[in-house]
């Protein structure tokens, strides 16, 4: 078999292609930098054909590759080989308005990710999610976490960046910002209003104001939120009509900057299902502002809040439990907050009255004396499937307890009681008894599933 260049589509690997074909029989030319007299190991026998001249076909494909700034032909070539050349032989280095313009193919910007952070974690990426939004996501990343507060110009790099990327952000994530230099008058960061003003598909938004390499230029109050950072980012928070997710971690709020972002987010933000304050020290007064902030029917689409580490006490709690009434929250985080049991107890009485499906009280300074509480939320609750309980001091007696009521709940299916005065035996045997409740529910779907097939049968 004679495969002189003949180049195999870009999305397979060499592995696959010496799978289907025997390399001592095929003849092929160093095209797409995969030869395969370069992977075979070195013998006694008899070596492989040098290269051969490349084909005129390859010739004009490899003057378009080196033209491609000046003349960008892509989508003119008919056949889908010379497509794959192309995207194979391409410089990725090429300026990226050009190239989002004329590409749109995953594997091409799959290369790019890949070649521009080699060590990078992968991203994760779901049938919807395209390698050209990631690699967009990406870049607008690294360029706001690396602008200097004196280099940003609304009119200017910012703009140019929004022109090539907006369209395709959909989930963005800024870990850092750059801190002012010593010598200004203030510790404000770059604006986010105008950026975040002018994203119209992002749906998800997880962002710190922390300074990770101040160098030189750290100085007292860089870490923390301006009054003016605080005003630009509820506005801009109050234009992202799409958003679904919101994360702001590790940056101190006080309580008026809470009035500020509710206020933001109840305005604009009509879809938002999932909410969280993560590290930011928060407190009662924050949790009472933003709260007070809020009518009955703010956050009606809300299911997930998590507070985790705020150092929101009994008092806070008692106030969450009181507006949480109005939200159908699925999953509800207090970790790493003293709530202690007076403030474990508001909230049990609240989630009667909500379809909550994930609860984390872990770390809350809580005691055996929300034993009796417990075992009723146990008894009662419907939708509960996870809770987490860990690292409280709850003894042998509130394990002997729950053993016994434990098998009236068919429902739960997880149960996380590691550092709570409780024996391994015993825990082990909660864990028998959720596994049980866990494939019973497997079972039960499966049976529903085959009666729902075989309904659709009868049907046609």
């Amino acid at each position: 078999m004679d495969f002189t260049y003949c180049e195999f589509p870009s999305t397979v690997s060499v592995d696959t292609f010496k799978a289907y074909f025997n390399a001592s029989d095929v003849k092929l030319p160093k095209v797409n930098s995969k030869s395969l007299e370069q992977l075979q190991p070195e013998t006694g026998g008899e070596c492989q054909p040098a290269n051969q001249a490349k084909s005129l076909r390859h010739l004009v494909l490899d003057a378009i590759v080196s033209n491609w700034s000046e003349l960008p032909l892509y989508r003119q070539l008919r056949r889908r080989q010379d497509r794959n050349y192309i995207l194979s032989q391409l410089d990725t280095q090429l300026p990226l308005q050009l190239l989002s313009v004329h590409i749109r193919d995953d594997y091409f910007w799959r290369r790019c990710y890949e070649l521009r952070w080699r060590l990078a974690p992968f991203q994760a990426r779901g049938m919807e999610r395209r390698w050209i939004n990631i690699y967009m996501e990406r870049h607008v990343q690294e360029f706001i976490e690396n602008m200097q507060t004196g280099d940003y110009e609304q009119d200017g790099n910012v703009q140019a960046a929004l022109d090539i990327c907006a369209a395709y952000i959909n989930q963005l994530e800024i870990n850092l910002l750059q801190p002012a230099p010593p010598d200004s008058e203030s510790n404000d960061h770059i604006p986010l209003d105008y950026l975040l003003s002018n994203l119209p598909d992002l749906r998800r938004l997880r962002l710190s104001y922390s300074t990770k390499t101040a160098g030189i230029n750290y100085q007292i109050g860089c870490n923390q939120l301006t009054p003016r950072d605080i005003i630009l980012l509820a506005k801009g928070l109050s234009q992202c009509h799409e958003l679904r997710k919101f994360c702001l971690h590790n940056t101190k709020l006080v309580a008026y900057q809470l009035r500020f972002l509710a206020h933001s987010l109840d305005k604009g933000c009509h879809h938002l299902k999932e909410l969280s304050f993560l590290h930011c020290a928060v407190g009662d007064a924050g949790i009472r502002c933003f709260l007070g902030t809020c009518g009955k029917e703010s956050f009606a689409t809300l299911t997930v809040l998590d507070l985790t580490n705020n150092k929101i006490t009994e008092e806070g709690a008692y106030t969450l439990s009181r507006i949480l009434t109005n939200v159908p929250l699925r999953r509800l985080v207090l970790r790493l907050n003293p709530i202690q049991s007076d403030g474990a107890a508001a909230i049990f009485h609240t989630l009667q009255m909500m379809p909550i499906r994930d609860l984390n009280l872990g770390s809350c300074s809580i005691s055996e004396s929300i034993t009796k509480l417990f075992m009723m939320l146990i008894c009662q609750h419907k939708t509960l499937l996870h809770i987490d309980i860990s690292n409280n001091c709850l003894g042998e007696d509130f394990g002997k307890h729950l053993l016994k009521i434990i098998s009236c709940n068919k429902m739960l299916e997880e149960l996380d009681l590691r550092n709570t005065g409780l024996s391994l035996d015993m825990r082990h045997k909660f864990q028998e008894i959720l596994l049980k409740n866990a494939e019973r529910k497997k079972h039960e779907s499966l049976k529903q599933q085959q009666r729902d097939k075989f309904n659709a049968m009868l049907k046609l």
